[in-house]
């Protein structure tokens, strides 16, 4: 970094507004984005987490992984990217690969596998591809950030063997084979330290032993405490703290309790950072085929559990399509990586599309409340038919970021429908929406399960296809 004021460097260490570094030593600001399954980008003056940029949302990391391929992954990757490219963003947040500790986390859809060797190879193959479209990755949430309740006061205490073998495997992986530019401290504390002042973590372990040459940035309200952060690795918090721990950066630098050699090189991997993927006349890449791509991926990460002849169905069939997913459909988590679509076909659409006779009732309550009127609808055309399409699983208000589930059951109402259809009528087989596995509780009761997971803005047309 060429010879300048200190104050200059400290304007690099801290973000500006909610989504941009800042102008600082002659470089401009640049705009990081949500991912990691589609790209929210989202204004400065917009607070609402759900308004952003119309974009593509593909399957979410738990669905993908169940493709079990990496070139799937490495599709997903190329496909954000290039939509990030072209709305002049640098630094794509994402992929996450935490280990799925426990199933209840309320942000497993978000992340790949519980196994580190999957988690691993499909990170890496997501950065690859990404990064090969010159938008920088920040590879999360590093590291043992595996609880959404409490994430930001909790106190990941792990064992050096299960450490390494588990939780930081994936991570090693990504970052010594795909490089990625950026790596997002997470909130919770590892073994008593807060991940953003851990210097075990991101100095010891990721840089000194792993060689990663990138920037560390601050889960957004992360960083506590800037000057503790600086020296532990951490590089840049985000997002704008209103100049409050610049301010006490400053202040620690005065009395000694930071070098003017700790800022200036956390300055110098953000100066690197800006430099390389800052946006200049950029030529719009081809996403015309973004759609398509998406529904692809929902096809490939699809898993049929069950089957015992009742699927596929015949396109000039007559059935009955049970449950308010099959309308409304479930195709992506709440939080962070919500992306804002556009309208495409549902379920019961793409079957009527495909030469399908169907008869729908939505059965149940979106809002896992009980209604009488609703039950006694779906019953009524369930019964006395040769097939019937139970499309159910967890609702919005089951799993998002923030929180995680307190029993694997799945909604009440949903269940109880069920069970009273398959009573009545033993040819059922249910299309299963998720972002997490739940308690399959009428597997015996049903001839086939389609669990979709969250399959993306295509999961409608990619469903009906696959269920025919």
């Amino acid at each position: 970094m060429e010879k300048s004021n200190i104050g200059e460097k400290i304007k690099l260490l801290t973000g500006s507004g909610m989504w941009h570094t800042r102008e600082a030593e002659g470089l401009p600001s640049v705009h990081l984005s949500d991912g990691p399954h589609g790209l929210r980008k989202q204004e400065e003056k917009e607070r609402q987490n759900n308004v952003s940029l119309v974009s593509t949302c593909y399957p979410t990391a738990s669905a993908l992984a169940c493709s079990w391929d990496v070139t799937a992954a490495e599709r997903l990757g190329r496909a954000v990217a290039k939509e990030a490219w072209n709305a002049d963003v640098a630094v794509l947040l994402g992929p996450g690969i935490n280990m799925k500790r426990s199933p209840l986390c309320g942000r497993n859809f978000e992340y790949f596998s519980e196994d580190p060797f999957l988690a691993g190879r499909l990170g890496a193959a997501y950065v690859s591809a990404a990064q090969g479209e010159n938008v920088a990755v920040s590879l999360k949430h590093f590291a043992a950030n595996n609880q959404e309740t409490n994430r930001q006061t909790s106190n990941s205490q792990i064992d050096e063997r299960a450490l390494r073998e588990i939780y930081l495997s994936a991570f090693e992986y990504v970052v010594k084979t795909a490089r990625p530019a950026t790596v997002m401290a997470s909130y919770n504390r590892l073994n008593g330290y807060y991940a953003c002042e851990n210097r075990h973590l991101l100095t010891e372990i990721l840089r000194e032993e792993w060689g990663f040459d990138g920037a560390v940035i601050s889960d957004w309200g992360a960083c506590a405490d800037l000057t503790k952060a600086v020296k532990a690795g951490m590089d840049l918090e985000m997002p704008d703290s209103h100049g409050i721990h610049a301010r006490k950066l400053k202040a620690a630098l005065k009395v000694g309790e930071i070098s003017e050699a700790d800022i200036a090189q956390a300055a110098e991997r953000i100066e690197k950072l800006v430099k390389k993927y800052a946006p200049d006349n950029r030529v719009k890449k081809d996403t015309s085929d973004a759609h398509e791509i998406a529904k692809q991926l929902a096809w490939e990460s699809a898993v049929l559990l069950k089957n015992d002849g009742i699927l596929p169905i015949p396109q000039d069939a007559d059935v009955v399509v049970i449950g308010a997913l099959a309308e409304q459909m479930r195709f992506q988590g709440g939080g962070s990586s919500h992306i804002n679509t556009a309208s495409f076909p549902n379920a019961l659409d793409t079957l009527r599309k495909l030469g399908v006779t169907v008869t729908y009732a939505p059965g149940y309550s979106l809002k896992d409340e009980e209604n009488r009127e609703l039950e006694e609808q779906a019953l009524k055309i369930a019964a006395g038919q040769k097939t019937v399409l139970f499309f159910g699983g967890l609702t919005d208000q089951y799993e998002g970021e923030g929180y995680d589930r307190e029993s694997l059951a799945m909604p009440a109402n949903q269940l109880r429908l069920l069970n009273k259809i398959c009573e009545i009528n033993p040819n059922v087989a249910v299309v299963s929406f998720s972002g997490a596995p739940y308690d399959m509780a009428f597997e015996k009761k049903v001839r086939g399960i389609l669990q979709m997971y969250l399959g993306g803005e295509a999961v409608g047309e990619a469903c009906g296809e696959l269920l025919t």
